[in-house]
């Protein structure tokens, strides 16, 4: 819950807060209170005590700020830890702070490209053929899931639905999936066809998102980032967020000059870190989490990201706008009957949720950021 000291005034001209806590739908409350502030005031606030923001707690954020702009107050924050800095930053927060904070996250070039990503207007599909599903499950023990999914979804859309699930080494049948009608696939794939085919976004599972962790070797005598600058990196592959949101924290730290390696799969990437032919490894969290006791007592955690925004995505294609709306609508009602509730437990899923324009904008910039200048060869590594 988050707390916010003092009160705000409504003739100050000049005021400061402390936020103490989390920043998240249940902070809606709370952060009104400020919106009382008068008009062409200077307003401090100080995240020293803020213990995360989330996906929702930077949609409030950036309501309250586009408020303040509208009534000319100057703002400005203070003691913000580096990974609430880094979403500020990717949710162009920061063009709201004053001048001096105002620190530019991403390249003018980038910018341009990663503008909002529009909901393409979609034609008709011109024959009554099967629907065409195509999932990229998120772990094998998703498998016989998926084929429950599809008999739910059959029943309750009304439509005779051909399933193409795929996982691991199976995605090698990656070159199909620009043809079908609705996808549910990694946050890679997915943002790669909303910007190169128009396909347009539905839904992410519920609280459930890639992240990075930064390993080293723990008997590496060096402890912080910059001690790094310049070395060699080893991750599986650059198709996919645990590279881009990597790179990203790299760079944060003040120096894009890395040497970037492609090892073709996790468990490789991690043996070349031991082995000290690599100097810092991107894994996935989840991954990373799941390691040996062993495995983990060899490695040290030097970074993580947090940004709660890569998450694996249902999109449907351009000709599908009244089937995605369809699918929609049956999916974000799984959790009110029997068959749907347990459809959502054999996928280990809480629910579905509509991704915010943000985080789709988000999930733009990172990848027009980076995948212009991917090395080819790498990004083959993993998706021919």
């Amino acid at each position: 819950m988050l707390q916010i000291q003092p009160p705000p005034s409504t003739h100050e001209s000049v005021q400061q807060f402390t936020l103490m806590g989390t920043i998240d739908v249940e902070a809606i409350a709370s952060l009104e209170t400020l919106y009382v502030l008068p008009a062409n005031s200077i307003v401090e606030l100080d995240f020293a005590l803020v213990q995360r923001v989330n996906s929702m707690g930077l949609a409030q954020i950036l309501k309250l700020f586009e408020h303040w702009q509208k009534q000319h107050i100057t703002i400005s924050i203070t003691n913000v830890n580096r990974m609430i800095g880094v979403l500020f930053k990717m949710t162009g927060l920061t063009r709201f702070l004053d001048d001096g904070q105002q620190t530019a996250a991403v390249s003018p070039a980038a910018v341009a490209k990663s503008a909002p990503i529009a909901n393409i207007q979609s034609e008709q599909r011109a024959d009554d053929g099967k629907l065409k599903l195509w999932v990229h499950a998120q772990n094998s023990h998703q498998m016989n899931g998926w084929y429950f999914f599809n008999t739910y979804l059959q029943r309750h859309t009304g439509r005779d639905i051909q399933l193409e699930l795929v996982h691991g080494a199976m995605s090698e049948q990656g070159s199909k999936i620009e043809g079908m009608d609705i996808v549910f696939t990694k946050p890679f794939d997915a943002t790669r066809l909303l910007i190169e085919n128009q396909f347009r976004p539905l839904l992410h599972p519920i609280n459930q998102t890639d992240e990075v962790t930064l390993l080293v070797r723990a008997d590496d005598a060096r402890q912080k980032i910059s001690d790094f600058l310049c070395g060699k990196v080893i991750t599986a592959t650059a198709d996919n967020f645990v590279y881009l949101l990597g790179r990203f924290l790299l760079e944060e730290s003040g120096s894009t000059q890395w040497d970037y390696n492609f090892s073709g799969h996790d468990i490789k990437a991690l043996q070349m870190l031991l082995k000290g032919q690599a100097d810092l490894l991107f894994l996935s969290t989840e991954t990373y989490r799941g390691l040996s006791s062993l495995t983990r007592n060899m490695l040290r955690e030097i970074d993580q990201s947090e940004t709660g925004f890569a998450f694996h995505l249902f999109c449907a294609a351009p000709h599908c706008t009244d089937v995605g709306n369809a699918v929609t609508e049956v999916l974000l009602n799984m959790g009110q009957d029997s068959q749907g509730r347990q459809v959502l437990a054999d996928l280990g899923l809480e629910g579905w949720s509509r991704p915010k324009q943000y985080e789709v904008d988000m999930l733009a910039m990172l990848f027009n950021r980076y995948m212009a200048d991917a090395p080819q060869d790498a990004i083959a590594v993993g998706s021919k």
